[in-house]
Formats: structure tokens, C-alpha cells, sequence
């Protein structure tokens, strides 16, 4: 396979478009690629403009351990490992088609009295009479039935007994730049992305639902079957939904300064309602938008490892315009950003890139797509020209 049949692959594969036999022939030239075999001749080489050139660059040259990358990233695709841990790879729609658009020559300015650093894993710990407690890499806390070892906090212990019993409430805070894992009480796991909030019971009563509250933000939940808990349901709530299930797994995104919210279902079965609207059942693979402004709930099939990748350490893009990627971006660089170029907001991209990459290197990949002139960083604010 030449080089051009690979690029045609690999536009198909970005837009979820590649057979099992196409991933297969694409993974094989990756591999064939990195070992240094002559998969490539000069002649090749040679029909390739240079805007291609380096994003395959990107993606060819900085894969040297799949099989470590695969133990800490399990996604369901040998390809999917192999793209996604390039240091970033961004592929404006339609830039393989563009083959005349010249790098832009205009200098990036970076002024800034501290580095961009990157998020990980921190959250605020807040206990029922009101005590804070900072979780952070590098720091345990223990007490009682929670533990943490600054990564995840673990909830420890047995359902109530007493159905009169009062429910005492914890609140996880994820600031922007952090992310954090919950283990609640019935076993269920939460994964809480930057800029989220969670409030949820210490410990359940026996029997009777659980409800958790997601403030704001998004997270990703792994509920604990029903039938491990005398068939109480569990239910989450977040700005004017309510969602319920048996066990399943589903996203929940919901911040403040967003309108819409997105649940989206990856297995089981949930039911989102609203004060308004009877419940809609979701299928794996779907995901509703409620449009609190119209009062609206629509369901739609969508890209779920898309949606969900960023607890796995990895952004996924699909058609999305630039100022939407800057937002994702800017609540886990923990970053303000501006566009002196209005028309840049709106151009779309396709795009999967590492969590674990200083930001530097993913903006000046962007610019080097010809899309944006140049980019500014000053103290904590992204400035896109």
C-alpha cells in the first residue's frame, strides 16, 4: 500500500468510515512505517506536499511503545492507540485536499511569567459540617470509611439498615485543570472531568434509590447493578434532568456555561426526563440534548468513544469548530481564551489528541494546519489571531 491509499484510509478511519479489513490494512502500514521498511519510496515521498507531510509526521514518528500505550489506554483498536499517541494529530477538514496552502511564516508569541501546566489529577474533598480537604497526587487522606490516595477516593462500608436514618452528603470538586475517581459507597464508579462538582450520600439505605447530584460539569458513571442492592435504582440529577437506570454506564455533561446538556449512553439502559418532559428511553450507542432554553429533549446516535475518551487521557474531535475545542481545551489547561479572529471560531476540525500534552504544542499544531495565523500566550490567557 502506497502512501496516498494509506491517507485515503486514514480519512476514512477519522470519520468512522473504515471496514475491519481497512483497519487492518491501516495498522500493518503504520507498523511497516515505523520499523523503517521501504513502504515508502522516494517517488512517493515526492508527491507529497508538505502541510501532509507533517501530520503524518506527527502520527508516524512518535509511536514507540504500543504496547505499553495499549495497558494504559485499553480502547478497542490497535489504530485507535497508534493515533491517539502521537503527541497530537489535527487534521483540519478538508487539509489533505489543500495541498497549496502554505505554512504561515508569522511567529507565535509566548510571554508568560509562569508555564502552562498541564491538568491532572486534584479535587476538593468536602465533607458534611463543611471541612475542605485538598486531594491532590502525593498526598493521602484517611478517615474513617474514605481514603484517598491523592488519584481516587474510595467510600468504604455497608448500606444503612435503618430507612429513618439520616443521609449525610459529601461534594467533590474538580477545579479547572484537575480531574479526579470517585468510588461510591455501592460500589459505583465516577469519573469526574475538570470544572465538575458532585454532591452524593456517604453511604445508601438499604433498598431505597440512590440519587447522586451532578452540580455541574460532566462525568462518567459505571453504576452498580440494581439487583446488588435489593433492586434500589440509582439516579442522577443535573440542571433541570433526571436520569435513571438499573446499571449501566453513561456521560453526563452538564456545565454552567453551556446551555445545552448530553447524556450519553455507552451500555444498559437509562431513562432522562425533565419536570416537563415524560421519560425517553436511550439505546447504547445514543445521546440526549436538553435544550433548557426551548425545553427540549432530542435523541440522536452519536460517536460515543468521541464523547467519553477524555477519561482515558485522550480528546477526541469530530467536526467541531475551533471555539468549542478552545472551551474543552481551556477547562483543562486551566487557561482564558480570545479570538481577535472572529471567522477562526467556526472552523471545524477533526482531530485526537493526547490530555498529556502541554498546550504549546497542540496550538502551534493547529496553526500549522494554515487555519489561524498565529496564537498568543500571555500569564494564563490564549489569545487566537
Amino acid at each position: 500500500m502506497n502512501l496516498k491509499q494509506a491517507k485515503e484510509l486514514f480519512d476514512k478511519y477519522i470519520n468512522n468510515q473504515c471496514s475491519p479489513e481497512e483497519l487492518e490494512l491501516l495498522e500493518t502500514f503504520l507498523d511497516s512505517y515505523q520499523d523503517g521498511n521501504a513502504v515508502l519510496s522516494d517517488n512517493n515521498l515526492q508527491d507529497v506536499k508538505e502541510s501532509q507531510d507533517r501530520i503524518w509526521k506527527d502520527i508516524l514518528t512518535q509511536i514507540e511503545d504500543k504496547t505499553s500505550y495499549r495497558k494504559t489506554y485499553p480502547f478497542k483498536s490497535y489504530l485507535a492507540y497508534a493515533i491517539a499517541a502521537s503527541v497530537v494529530v489535527f487534521l483540519a477538514i478538508g487539509v489533505f485536499n489543500q495541498f497549496d496552502k502554505v505554512e504561515t511564516e508569522t511567529q507565535s508569541k509566548i510571554v508568560s511569567e509562569e508555564s502552562i501546566k498541564i491538568g491532572t489529577d486534584k479535587a476538593i474533598l468536602t465533607l458534611e459540617d463543611g471541612t475542605s480537604i485538598a486531594l491532590e497526587k502525593g498526598k493521602n487522606y484517611d478517615d474513617d470509611n474514605i481514603r484517598s490516595d491523592g488519584e481516587r477516593v474510595i467510600y468504604q462500608g455497608d448500606e444503612q439498615e435503618n430507612v429513618e436514618s439520616k443521609i449525610t452528603y459529601n461534594y467533590l470538586t474538580i477545579p479547572r485543570g484537575g480531574q479526579f475517581f470517585v468510588k461510591l459507597s455501592d460500589g459505583t464508579q465516577v469519573w469526574l472531568n475538570s470544572e465538575t462538582q458532585l454532591k452524593y450520600p456517604v453511604s445508601f439505605i438499604k433498598g431505597q434509590p440512590r440519587n447522586v447530584e451532578l452540580v455541574y460539569g460532566e462525568a462518567y458513571f459505571d453504576v452498580s447493578p440494581s439487583k446488588l442492592h435489593n433492586g434500589a435504582t440509582f439516579s442522577v440529577t443535573s440542571k433541570g434532568q433526571h436520569v435513571e437506570v438499573l446499571g449501566t454506564e453513561f456521560n453526563v455533561k452538564a456545565y454552567q456555561d453551556e446551555d445545552l446538556t448530553y447524556t450519553t449512553l455507552v451500555e444498559g439502559m437509562v431513562m432522562v426526563a425533565t419536570e416537563n418532559q415524560e421519560g425517553l428511553k436511550l439505546k447504547p450507542g445514543q445521546q440526549v440534548v436538553l435544550n433548557e432554553m426551548e425545553n427540549t429533549l432530542v435523541v440522536s446516535s452519536v460517536d460515543v468513544y468521541g464523547e467519553t475518551s477524555w477519561r482515558n487521557g485522550i480528546f477526541s474531535f469530530k467536526n467541531l469548530a475551533l471555539k468549542d475545542i478552545m472551551t474543552v481545551l481551556s477547562r483543562w489547561y486551566d487557561v482564558e481564551v480570545a479570538f481577535k479572529d472572529k471567522e477562526a471560531e467556526n472552523i471545524k476540525f477533526n482531530g485526537v489528541l493526547s490530555k498529556h500534552q502541554d498546550l504549546e504544542k497542540i496550538l502551534t499544531t493547529i496553526q500549522n494546519t494554515g487555519f489561524i495565523n498565529q496564537f498568543e500566550i500571555e500569564n494564563k490567557k490564549v489569545t487566537i489571531e
